[in-house]
């Protein structure tokens, strides 16, 4: 596999939209709690108005749903009336709270497959997250979209996840990432200066999605805790728990996801098969079972992707049809008449309401 296409790496586990489930392992809300006790707010009381009990957190290993998470941190913003508590939490969070994540991330040869064990297991973490890695123009680019509504917990969550990503990478290479961008999906808060402090001056707000960018000659950097030995358990640990989730899963929802995931270039059905673990025939017939088809997957995804990009930026139809993987701009327009029943232009000009890709 070519460096290029490691880049374009990441698996996302998403919050379906029919029942609660698993969106953040407990670690965090455990680590939210000691955050708000160090403030004098005992986990009794940050917990009172949530569906959550501090016995039963510190014992289960179940994550928690998107409510769960969402009623939590906004308690604790109510109570500790702390601007930029996102950040504060996300910097002391170690390494180790992350599992075999972060073992895998800590004992990575270099940068470069550090941020690619990012890409592909941070879901493990945080299934409210999908994650990909992009190379393009010149740049690493992992970026994170949230797969739920996080209501007023979106921002300090995003906060506390790129402090997360820049403490643990920092570790990894032993020293400050100093060309690193930041790009954040929301306003400048009223505390931006905060971000100065943590993430450096390259910053930019209103973004399309939470994005770390890093320039290939960075990439190489070496991670000071690299160990192959320590590197390989950790990866099977990773694949063991994504392979059980896809077990747990339904093959139609991860195809999906799968699809969103990517850059510019769509996964063939084999190779999409052959990521899931299963024969193209078999990926097939699960498909048709659930009254689908791969390619019909494909434009679904294309489609949602076009039409957010369409009615939520100013990028010309010809930089949207290369995003998605188009050569050919008019073969793009084509396919979205043919998925929307009229041209980009006359879809923009409608102001048509779509939902963001994920």
């Amino acid at each position: 596999m070519t460096a290029s296409n490691r880049l374009s790496m990441g698996i996302p586990m998403t919050v379906a939209a029919r029942a609660p489930v698993p969106a953040f392992h407990p670690a965090y809300a455990r680590l939210v709690c000691a955050a708000l006790q160090r403030q004098g707010i005992e986990p009794a009381r940050l917990l009172a108005d949530t569906r959550l009990q501090w016995d039963r957190l510190l014992a289960s290993g179940q994550a928690l749903d998107v409510g769960e998470m969402r009623s939590l941190i906004e308690a604790a913003l109510r109570l500790s009336g702390a601007p930029g508590l996102g950040l504060a939490i996300g910097h002391a969070i170690p390494v180790s709270a992350h599992g075999p994540v972060g073992f895998a991330l800590m004992a990575s040869k270099d940068l470069r497959q550090a941020l690619e064990v990012v890409a592909r297991y941070g879901a493990l973490r945080s299934p409210a997250l999908a994650f990909r890695l992009l190379d393009r123009d010149g740049l690493a680019r992992l970026q994170v979209r949230e797969q739920a509504d996080l209501g007023a917990a979106r921002m300090p969550l995003l906060e506390a996840l790129a402090a997360v990503l820049r403490r643990a990478l920092e570790e990894a290479v032993g020293q400050a990432l100093r060309e690193a961008a930041w790009r954040f999906p929301y306003p400048a808060p009223a505390w931006s200066g905060r971000y100065t402090e943590h993430f450096g001056n390259d910053l930019r707000f209103d973004a399309d999605c939470l994005e770390l960018q890093l320039p290939h000659a960075v990439l190489s950097t070496p991670c000071l805790t690299a160990d192959a030995t320590a590197y390989a358990a950790a990866l099977r640990d990773c694949e063991q728990a994504l392979a059980e989730t896809l077990r747990d899963s339904d093959v139609v929802h991860q195809v999906r996801q799968r699809l969103r995931a990517h850059g510019e270039t769509m996964p063939t059905c084999a190779q999409m098969a052959a990521s899931l673990h299963m024969s193209q025939r078999t990926l097939i017939r699960k498909l048709g079972h659930g009254g689908t088809r791969y390619q019909q997957l494909v434009d679904e995804v294309r489609k949602d992707e076009a039409q957010w990009y369409l009615s939520h930026t100013a990028y010309s139809v010809e930089a949207i049809a290369a995003r998605l993987g188009f050569i050919d701009t008019s073969n793009f327009s084509r396919c979205f008449r043919r998925w929307s029943g009229m041209t980009p232009g006359e879809f923009r000009r409608t102001g048509a309401p779509s939902a963001p890709p994920h």
